[in-house]
């Protein structure tokens, strides 16, 4: 490990404390998580406009967090703004600063020193993909913005230094056709050692017992079951790219 990826992560413990106290309570900690990342990627998602009421993201900083963090204020309501245009204005001016904020997060995940083909080849559990979503998380929180792989990246890395498990990072891909615009990842909570390959463990072994962390869509942790809602099983995979195992 680098001097430069320790100080990382580092970092990224120290903005994970709230979340250490509670790491045994499942959903009370991705909820925990999902605030933080929320406060820490201040300008939002880059790949959403107006998700939420008001076009607001961010929302309450747990008690706790770290100093200095302000979320994405929501849209001051006026009578005298009836059609809700500086509503809007606002939501276009956030998703812009977002826009540009995930382009400079490209640029850095683009020079960091990681192989792919390599990555895949390796178990979910090795520090090589591990770290690379401390890196990750890195950038988003330096430039405050990300994509849901980034946003999701980022729960992650704090669940995980605060000594959440079992946590995995699922990736969501189609079965066939294109990707773009039909992917998204999450963190998930909570899925056991299956019988079955742990890269793409088995959903009913995980459906009603696992948690989700989807800070890119919302404000609070959901059951993981949800899941087949939104991304239906025969029309997509759920693999784990990283995984922290559970406590013996």
């Amino acid at each position: 490990m680098t001097p430069e990826l320790e100080a990382k992560q580092h970092r990224i413990a120290a903005l994970a404390g709230p979340i250490r106290p509670i790491a045994g309570n499942l959903p009370i900690a991705a909820t925990t998580a999902i605030k933080i990342t929320r406060a820490l990627i201040s300008a939002g998602p880059s790949n959403q406009i107006a998700p939420f009421s008001g076009g607001s993201w961010g929302g309450q900083v747990p008690a706790g967090g770290p100093r200095g963090l302000r979320s994405f204020d929501r849209p001051e309501k006026r009578p005298d703004d009836p059609f809700a245009i500086r509503r809007l204005g606002a939501e276009l001016d956030r998703w812009m600063t977002s826009t540009i904020a995930t382009g400079q997060v490209d640029t850095g995940v683009g020079e960091l020193d990681y192989d792919e083909a390599y990555a895949m080849t390796l178990s979910n559990l090795d520090p090589y993909r591990i770290d690379h979503l401390d890196e990750i998380a890195h950038l988003a929180i330096r430039h405050g913005a990300g994509n849901c792989g980034y946003i999701a990246s980022t729960a992650f890395a704090l669940m995980r230094h605060a000594g959440v498990a079992p946590l995995d990072l699922i990736l969501i891909l189609p079965r066939s056709g294109p990707r773009f615009f039909r992917n998204h990842t999450v963190a998930v909570l909570g899925i056991p050692d299956v019988s079955g390959n742990q890269k793409e463990p088995p959903f009913d072994q995980w459906a009603d017992t696992a948690v989700l962390a989807d800070a890119w869509q919302e404000e609070m942790s959901m059951p993981a079951s949800v899941l087949a809602d939104r991304w239906p099983r025969d029309t997509y995979h759920y693999l784990s790219y990283a995984r922290v195992r559970p406590r013996s």
